[in-house]
């Protein structure tokens, strides 16, 4: 049976923002911390959020040495609190990957990092393990990461906004795009979300870490 929360969710929209909160003790210290994100839709709408898991000595030494590289597992929750996804990221040396089930455990399908010179690639697959989408940007496009389906036709962005550096050091200004131009499946799009976050931990995570005050 399908989640319906799930339908709801990846059903309705084409465009999401995604913004990560930052605590006060990350931002003074450049402590590492468990990532939440804020969900917003076009209309800059709460629509959900996001929570990486995992607490106690072990994880925070994880987050505190492995930094990005680290194993980590993120729920995504609708407006009401409902699980919708589990974002399972495991340790890597080179290139991430991220494994998408919905609340259920229900295999959605995953994201894997590609090598690249002077370009920035994912794969990402369906429950079927085939590619339905990829990204590929080039190095000096900083903060869009542009989608294609398997036409080579683009289907949408993953763009990083920017609010000044003051605001990106002192606010919870971080936040990724994503806008899609066609319909897809609740499916593709929930593994289109979820690359955003794999790419704010791979392109993102470790400069952010470096912006504490002290």
């Amino acid at each position: 049976m399908e989640n319906q929360n799930f339908l709801s969710f990846f059903g309705q929209n084409q465009s999401y923002f995604v913004r990560q909160v930052k605590e006060w003790g990350e931002i003074l210290t450049g402590f590492e911390t468990k990532n939440k994100y804020q969900i917003l839709d076009a209309n800059n709408q709460p629509i959900g959020f996001c929570a990486e898991q995992g607490s106690g000595f072990w994880a925070f030494i994880k987050r505190s040495f492995l930094r990005a590289h680290r194993p980590l597992t993120i729920h995504v929750f609708d407006r009401e609190g409902n699980k919708i996804l589990e974002l399972d990221r495991p340790y890597y040396w080179f290139f991430s990957s991220m494994y998408v089930k919905d609340a259920n455990g229900k295999n959605l399908g995953h994201i894997e990092q590609k090598f690249a010179i002077f370009r920035k690639r994912y794969e990402l697959l369906d429950h079927a393990h085939k590619v339905f989408a990829r990204i590929d940007s080039g190095f000096f496009k900083f903060f869009s990461f542009e989608i294609f389906n398997n036409g080579d036709k683009s289907i949408g962005l993953i763009s990083k906004k920017w609010g000044g550096i003051f605001k990106e050091i002192f606010t919870d200004s971080d936040t990724f795009g994503v806008q899609l131009t066609t319909d897809l499946s609740p499916e593709q799009k929930a593994i289109i979300f979820a690359n955003a976050l794999s790419i704010d931990f791979d392109y993102f995570e470790e400069n952010a870490n470096r912006d504490g005050i002290f």
